[in-house]
């Protein structure tokens, strides 16, 4: 049939397309857990192309298409969507920083809708619980053909709701775009997925995963630039762009507030541990900062501002909730000390800025302020 050149066609070019997203991950310095993982999507998403390109020349009939033939070319592309799909909800938890997905056992409870699913396909010659070949030699749908459309969209959709609920809380502006991301991805696949169902000979869902995984791809990079790398926190030109924002409008009932926050002895801990162990000591600091930010309380952004300093910007009604998360950062801190078991123990000073939306200053000016309060502070608790 005339389709299977251009069908066959598309493939190979999104299979090109991809190839070069996988080089890059390969070579990238990035070997997150995320990145891995896209990785294997990758992989696996040339492989269901490869597939994708078997059926369509028996379906063309440049290879005789056998009940035997007719099974193989749908048993790879209906197990290699699925394990697509679950990929991408591994990606999805692993951006979002859930750690149940770093245990083995729970992977692979999430894998069993896949594993299901494949075991019905490759029984199906069998069974013909989701498709057979009937008396005129034509592959039909079985009675439960359903789990393999379920099964991928599933999937796609369960990240989807999960990443667009985080999105929409307002408290977590840290990882908002990708949250963002996680949740718009499925749209191509399942949108351009829906119409190849209908129109089975055109090749809409290849082009709507290429588009999908170079979104990814992008939006994480993206990612790497405003983020710093060792905390995962935002990085100081995050902080300027979004203190620029929030400088100029001032919301009703709400004071903008500057916490700075400051590693006591860092330096010593370097010294007297190894350069590993000052940052751990970062990481527990951040990974405090973001715990003691996250409510409904008020909105929080947290960012790296130099070596040993961060800074949290918060919208709240009152300094006195301001000074409540000063001391909410020192007792998380010590906190994650104790329960890592840390070597040595770990102090932060904290100082905080009110802006003033009748006298405005820089940014340079309003971040001094916070500087110039915790210097006072850490004066204080020296004596």
């Amino acid at each position: 049939m005339t389709y299977v050149f251009y069908y066959v066609q598309a493939h190979i070019a999104c299979i090109l397309l991809l190839s070069i997203v996988f080089y890059k991950i390969v070579r990238g310095v990035n070997k997150q857990a995320s990145q891995i993982y896209l990785g294997n999507l990758v992989i696996t998403l040339m492989l269901y192309y490869m597939a994708e390109i078997f059926w369509a020349v028996v379906d063309g009939g440049i290879i005789t298409a056998t009940p035997s033939m007719l099974y193989l070319s749908n048993i790879f592309t209906y197990i290699l969507i699925s394990v697509a799909a679950y990929y991408w909800y591994i990606i999805s938890e692993a951006l979002q920083r859930d750690k149940l997905i770093e245990n083995t056992v729970i992977r692979r409870l999430l894998a069993a809708p896949v594993l299901v699913s494949a075991l019905l396909v490759i029984t199906a010659y069998r069974t013909g619980l989701v498709f057979y070949v009937d008396e005129t030699g034509k592959l039909v749908n079985g009675n439960f053909y359903v789990i393999l459309v379920i099964v991928p969209f599933a999937y796609l959709i369960a990240a989807s709701i999960k990443a667009f609920s985080r999105f929409a809380n307002k408290d977590r502006y840290v990882d908002r775009n990708i949250y963002f991301m996680i949740g718009v991805f499925p749209f191509a696949p399942i949108i351009l997925g829906a119409l190849q169902a209908v129109y089975w000979r055109i090749p809409f869902l290849c082009y709507g995963t290429v588009a999908a995984v170079y979104y990814v791809y992008l939006t994480t990079l993206d990612n790497l630039i405003s983020i710093d790398p060792l905390t995962q926190t935002n990085n100081r030109n995050q902080l300027y762009k979004y203190l620029v924002q929030k400088m100029r409008s001032e919301e009703q009932g709400m004071s903008l507030f500057l916490i700075m926050v400051d590693i006591d002895r860092l330096r010593d801990i370097n010294e007297s541990y190894g350069h590993a162990e000052g940052d751990r000591a970062l990481n527990r600091v951040a990974r405090a900062i973001k715990d003691a930010c996250q409510g409904s309380r008020s909105r929080m952004f947290v960012s790296r501002y130099g070596a040993d300093e961060f800074v949290v910007v918060a919208e709240m009604a009152y300094r006195a909730e301001a000074a409540w998360l000063a001391d909410q950062i020192k007792n998380e801190v010590k906190r994650a000390t104790n329960v890592d078991a840390a070597p040595c123990d770990i102090h932060v000073s904290v100082g905080i800025a009110q802006y003033d939306y009748q006298s405005p200053i820089s940014i340079q000016a309003f971040i001094a302020r916070a500087d110039s309060d915790l210097y006072q502070n850490k004066k204080l608790s020296a004596i």
